[in-house]
This record gives C-alpha cells, structure tokens and sequence, in this order.
C-alpha cells in the first residue's frame, strides 16, 4: 500500500504540469493581441504598444534571455572566467615585451644621434645641421600625432 502513497504524488505533478503548458498555450500571440487594437489609434502609439507587449509575451512576464542562458551552470561561469584570466596574463606579458622593444628601440635611437654628432661635427657642420632638423622635424611630427591621438581617445 506504500507503493500507492508512493505514485500518487508523482501523478499529481505530472498533472500540475500538464495543466501549466495548457495555460501557456490558451494565452494570445501578440499578433492576436494587435489585430484586437482600435483601428482609430496613432502609428505611434500602436508600435509602442507592440513593443511592450513583445516584452511582456515571455515566459513569467519578465525580460526576454536567450535560452543558453538557461544553460548556464556555476562551472560555465569559472570557466569562462578563467579564459579571462588568461586573456589578461597574455595582455600583460605582451605589453611587457613591447616595453622591452621600446627600450631597444630608444638605445638604438640615442646610439645613432651620438654616432651622427661625434662623426660628423668635426667633418661637415651643415650636413649635420641639416640632418638635425629633419630628424627633429620628423620626432616633433611623430609626438604631436601620439598627443592628438591619446587627445582624441580620453575624450571619447
């Protein structure tokens, strides 16, 4: 007799069920609910109504979600934040090594400006000053570009 007790509310929630997706089932699209609005409303009106009413047609009457979202579980969610953790150590090892190049590249800058002055201030004085201007030109052109787009980037 305990294997009855036992059914019987197993029963009981299969039927709860069924009568909660005939439910689901017995309430109007929103199209349905559209065709019933007066014909006298403004185009305005009728598209705001619309929209609310295809938020308000989800299940619970809540925002609509997509249904992975449903799927979700606690370990999708470590997952997907270790990825992020690794995504942050790879950015922060790449930029380290971009620092190392623009060491290499500012010794290699200096080493050449040193190199111009010790060789050929004692030889040709104009070719050096020429040399200067253009280089001094071109490094004033090059931090003003850096400085308009740093500009331009906080102020968005």
């Amino acid at each position: 007799m305990t294997d009855k007790t036992e059914e019987q509310p197993k029963d009981d929630i299969v039927v709860a069920e069924k009568e909660d997706n005939n439910k689901e089932k017995e309430r109007p699209t929103p199209a349905e609910l559209l065709a019933e609005l007066p014909e006298g409303m403004p185009p305005e009106m009728k598209r705001v109504v619309s929209m609310a009413m295809m938020q308000s047609s989800s299940p619970g009457g809540g925002s609509r979600t997509h249904p992975l979202f449903d799927k979700f579980t606690e370990e999708h969610v470590h997952k997907y934040l270790d990825y992020i953790q690794r995504d942050d150590d790879f950015e922060h090892n790449l930029r380290g090594s971009n620092r190392w190049f623009q060491l290499g590249y500012t010794i290699i800058g200096v080493a050449f400006f040193g190199f111009l002055i010790i060789y050929l201030l004692p030889k040709d004085k104009a070719l050096l000053n020429d040399i200067l201007k253009l280089l001094f030109t071109f490094a004033g052109g090059v931090g003003s570009g850096y400085g308009l787009r740093s500009y331009l980037e906080k102020k968005r």
